[in-house]
C-alpha cells in the first residue's frame, strides 16, 4: 500500500511540475551570433511595445515569404542557408524571448506580434498580399496557420506541421492526461478549414517528434487547395532533402521550364 501511495504521488507531481513548466517544454529560445555579413539586412522593429529582431533577406525578388520558426530555432541561424536556397525574398522575425528579441514567449503574444509583422512589413513596403507566402516550420505552423486566418496572402508553406498542441503532447507523453493541461494549445486543425488559399504541406516520413499522420490530417483538413508532399526524412533534417526548397520554391513561383 506505501509502495502504491509513493507512486501515486510520484505520477501527481509529475503531471503538476510539467503544468507548471510546460512553457519550458514548449518554448526553448535560442541565442545564436548572426553572421556578420547579414547585418546589412536586419529588420529590428518595435512590435507590441517590445524590440524584435528579424532580417529582411531582400533579394530583389517579386514573391516574399514570411517564415515562423519551430520552437528551438534562433533565426539568426538561418540567414544563410535562406538566403542560398529561397527563390524569393525572406522575412523572418524572432519571437519573444527569442534571439535578441524582448520579451517572453506565449501562444497570443507570437501570434498577435506575427500579425502585427505582417502588417508593418506590408505598410513599409506597399507589398500586395498576392506577392506574400506565409511558411511555419514545426510549432511555427500553428503560427502561420493563426496568421492566414484573418491576413490575405497567396499561400502557406507548412513544414511538419501538427494538428494541434495536445497532439503532439500526446504522442510524446502518453502517460500524462494533456487536456485541459495546456496553455498554449495552437489548435490549427480548428482554422485550417476556413482558409481557402493553397497550401504547401512537407511531412517527414521518420518525424520523431510530430506524428506524421498529424500533419496529413492537417493538410486533408485544409480549406483551399492543397498538396502534400512526403520526404523520406527526420523531423530535423528535412530541409536537408535536395526536394524541400525545389518543392517551395515551385510552389511559390510555379513549374520552371525544366520542370
Amino acid at each position: 500500500m506505501l509502495l502504491l501511495l509513493l507512486t501515486a504521488a510520484a505520477y501527481v507531481g509529475t503531471i503538476l511540475w510539467m503544468w507548471i513548466r510546460q512553457e519550458h517544454y514548449l518554448f526553448i529560445p535560442k541565442h545564436d551570433e548572426p553572421l556578420p555579413e547579414f547585418e546589412r539586412f536586419r529588420w529590428d522593429r518595435t512590435i507590441n511595445g517590445l524590440r524584435h529582431q528579424g532580417w529582411f533577406l531582400d533579394k530583389g525578388k517579386p514573391n516574399t515569404v514570411i517564415y515562423y520558426g519551430g520552437n528551438a530555432e534562433d533565426l539568426a541561424g538561418h540567414c544563410e542557408i535562406f538566403f542560398e536556397n529561397f527563390d524569393a525574398n525572406v522575412l523572418m522575425v524572432n519571437y519573444r524571448g527569442y534571439g535578441q528579441s524582448e520579451g517572453t514567449p506565449g501562444e497570443k503574444e507570437m501570434v498577435a506580434d506575427s500579425i502585427a509583422v505582417y502588417d508593418l512589413f506590408r505598410e513599409e513596403t506597399g507589398n500586395l498580399p498576392e506577392n506574400i507566402f506565409l511558411m511555419g516550420r514545426s510549432l511555427g505552423t500553428g503560427v502561420a496557420v493563426q496568421v492566414a486566418g484573418v491576413r490575405p496572402a497567396a499561400g502557406v508553406i507548412l513544414a511538419t506541421p501538427y494538428e494541434s498542441i495536445e497532439k503532439v503532447a500526446r504522442f510524446q507523453y502518453p502517460w500524462i492526461p494533456v487536456k485541459g493541461m495546456l496553455r498554449h494549445p495552437f489548435r490549427a486543425i480548428e482554422k485550417a478549414p476556413h482558409i481557402k488559399v493553397p497550401v504547401l504541406v512537407l511531412l517527414a516520413e521518420y518525424d520523431e517528434i510530430i506524428p506524421v499522420r498529424s500533419g496529413q490530417r492537417l493538410g486533408e483538413a485544409w480549406g483551399g487547395p492543397r498538396e502534400i508532399i512526403t520526404l523520406p526524412m527526420g523531423h530535423m533534417d528535412i530541409h536537408e532533402h535536395p526536394d524541400y526548397f525545389k518543392a517551395i520554391n515551385r510552389f511559390i513561383n510555379g513549374p520552371t521550364d525544366n520542370g
